[in-house]
C-alpha cells in the first residue's frame, strides 16, 4: 500500500529539503551539471523561444541557462502570474526589466513588455517529480497546471538529487499535467 501525503504538507517537507539543499556545494556542483545537460539537450536545439523562470535560491539556478540561450541567439520569456491562477510569458532582455513580486518571485511588469504564449519551450520549475507518470508538485497556485493544459509546446524539467522521487508520495489531481522530458543532474 502506498502512503500519499497531502499536497500541503508534502510541500512544506520538500521546501526544508531543498533550502538545506541549497546551502551545500552539492547543489552548486548540480546545477552546473543540468546547465550544461540542458544547454546540449535536442529540445533547446529545436527551441526557438523559451519559457523559464528567475529562479529562487532553492530551485535549479536558472540565471547560467537564461544568459546562455540568450547568447545561442534564442528568445527567453519569463512568467507571470494574473489573476484567477492564469498565467503569460513576457520576454526577457536585461535584470532592470524585472520586479519582485509579493511571492519574492521575478516578474516583468512594464506596460511595454511584450507577451508571447506560443513558446517552443517551457523549462517548468518545480519542488518534487515523481519518475513513475512524470507528474510535478509545484508551488501550489496551479499556475503551470493551467497554462499547460492548453499548451502545444514542449516541456522539461530539470531535477537535482533532491527533488527526484520514483513514485508520487503525495496526491495526483484531475488536474496536474504530466510533463514530457525531464534531465537529471547525476
Amino acid at each position: 500500500m502506498n502512503f500519499l501525503m497531502n499536497k500541503i504538507e508534502f510541500r512544506k517537507r520538500q521546501h526544508k529539503i531543498l533550502k538545506d539543499f541549497s546551502l551545500t556545494k552539492q547543489k552548486a556542483i548540480q546545477d552546473q551539471k543540468l546547465c550544461t545537460k540542458f544547454l546540449n539537450s535536442t529540445c533547446l536545439k529545436r527551441a526557438h523561444k523559451v519559457g523559464i523562470t528567475i529562479s529562487m535560491p532553492e530551485e535549479v539556478d536558472t540565471q547560467p541557462i537564461i544568459y546562455a540561450i540568450k547568447a545561442l541567439g534564442k528568445s527567453v520569456y519569463i512568467p507571470r502570474c494574473l489573476s484567477e491562477h492564469k498565467m503569460e510569458f513576457t520576454k526577457f532582455s536585461d535584470v532592470h526589466q524585472l520586479t519582485r513580486t509579493k511571492f519574492g518571485t521575478s516578474e516583468i511588469w512594464s506596460k511595454d513588455a511584450e507577451v508571447d504564449n506560443d513558446l517552443d519551450l517551457i523549462v517548468v520549475p518545480l519542488l518534487a517529480f515523481e519518475m513513475e507518470k512524470h507528474y510535478r508538485l509545484g508551488f501550489g497556485g496551479g499556475y503551470y497546471d493551467r497554462f499547460l493544459k492548453n499548451f502545444s509546446g514542449e516541456t522539461i524539467c530539470l531535477l537535482n538529487e533532491k527533488q527526484v522521487y520514483p513514485s508520487s508520495l503525495w496526491s495526483i489531481d484531475d488536474f496536474d499535467v504530466p510533463i514530457q522530458k525531464y534531465i537529471l543532474a547525476k
